[in-house]
């Protein structure tokens, strides 16, 4: 009987989600690239995906919402940095979700959290028919990932919540929800790497706004509470040794960064003011003689944007930078002559006759390592005295700019 009274009202919904997402454009949304950072070294790297507090409704700025304050939640339980990035649609559903994620990238990632199932709620998705397609998501997920690739799947919060669902079909939605949840903790049961993670609901609100950023911070911390221990570097360690390469040839890895670059339209362009001060800030900030904003390809690394260095390119073989694209973390060089791997380059024994080199990668929006930001010195220093958190937070910052720049906003809800 239930079966057929929902079969019954599944078109009721249909139109009364059609006159909800009218209203809902009216809702500010983040408009800034999908990632937030937060400070400190050896960072998890995570990725949102789904609909619901995905989106950042309410809010004008990622950081604001649920990516940043997961970012910092995490941060406050490890001691460690913390990237994420978000994948939002508000009509997503296990279903389309596949549609929206690079699954080729997803080794880089050491947690995705699924946010999926107001939709589905709304729309009255049959319970089996969500089960299958949940399923289905979590196995390609996992199949893609690496094997220390936590995924976490965030229940639906109490619709009660949601002002625009305190009506009858509002209250019938919600208890759609509840057995779609119950399905989901279910199918998270005994399934190794993934974790059902209920989401209490946040006070309503008495301003008239549709969320704020009190919101995310309540329940990124629900989150943060589960996933920070899978997070742990030794309760991973199997399964994230990644580097660059991790199921590709070397010749796969080169024609993918050459097709980030082409995307961005970035060699061989003119210096922009806005990463020429991220540039100046590195060197300045850090200390050194030099630095650079650069991009890789082909055989040659060519700058961006340089401070203290009188050429445009070098050969690839002479490039600090090569090694750094290796790892998404820094590397630092304290004394190149002690270097096995580059006492012999060109720019320590004459040129420049640079020793100290630091540098932390800059990715593309679709996930390639394009270059680095770095920095050099004719003088050594001591692993202590770089400031490597420092360093990731320029990375980052000029990374948010190359995003902005090649139109990364977050994607149309």
């Amino acid at each position: 009987m239930r079966e057929v009274l929902r079969c019954a009202m599944v078109p009721v919904m249909l139109a009364w989600l059609t006159t909800l997402e009218r209203r809902f454009r009216g809702i500010p949304v983040p408009a800034d690239a999908p990632q937030a950072h937060s400070p400190g070294i050896d960072s998890d790297r995570i990725l949102i995906v789904g609909g619901g507090p995905a989106i950042g409704w309410g809010v004008l700025s990622h950081n604001l919402a649920l990516p940043g304050a997961l970012a910092r939640a995490l941060t406050a339980r490890t001691g460690r940095g913390a990237d994420v990035d978000v994948i939002g649609r508000s009509s997503m559903t296990p279903r389309s979700a596949p549609e929206h994620i690079d699954f080729a990238n997803l080794w880089r990632y050491d947690a995705v959290v699924l946010t999926l199932g107001i939709a589905d709620a709304g729309r009255l998705t049959s319970t089996r028919s969500w089960r299958t397609d949940l399923g289905s998501l979590v196995n390609q997920i996992q199949r893609s990932s690496s094997l220390g690739t936590e995924v976490f799947l965030a229940g639906i919060a109490p619709l009660a919540s949601m002002p625009a669902f305190s009506g009858p079909l509002g209250r019938l939605a919600g208890r759609q929800a509840l057995r779609l949840n119950a399905v989901s903790e279910d199918v998270c049961a005994g399934v190794d790497r993934l974790t059902f993670v209920g989401l209490p609901g946040t006070p309503v609100a008495t301003s008239g706004r549709f969320r704020s950023a009190s919101d995310y911070d309540f329940w990124a911390e629900v989150l943060a509470d589960r996933m920070a221990g899978s997070l742990e570097p030794l309760r991973r360690a199997d399964g994230v040794a990644e580097r660059e390469d991790q199921g590709r040839t070397p010749e796969e890895i080169e024609a993918a960064r050459h097709r980030a670059l082409m995307a961005l339209n970035l060699l061989d362009t003119a210096p922009e003011e806005r990463f020429d001060r991220i540039v100046a800030l590195a060197s300045s900030s850090l200390g050194t003689s030099a630095a650079a904003f650069t991009v890789l390809d082909g055989d040659r690394q060519w700058h961006k944007s340089t401070v203290g260095l009188a050429v445009s390119e070098i050969p690839r073989s002479a490039s600090f930078c090569t090694v750094t694209v290796l790892e998404p973390a820094a590397l630092v060089v304290p004394d190149a002559l002690l270097d096995d791997r580059f006492r012999d380059n060109p720019l320590v024994v004459s040129g420049p006759r640079m020793r100290f080199y630091a540098g932390f990668p800059i990715e593309s929006p679709s996930g390639e390592r394009i270059g680095a930001l770095c920095v050099y010195d004719e003088n050594p220093r001591s692993q202590e005295g770089v400031d490597v958190v420092l360093l990731r937070e320029l990375a980052l910052l000029l990374q948010n700019e190359l995003w902005q720049w090649a139109g990364a906003a977050i994607p149309t809800p």
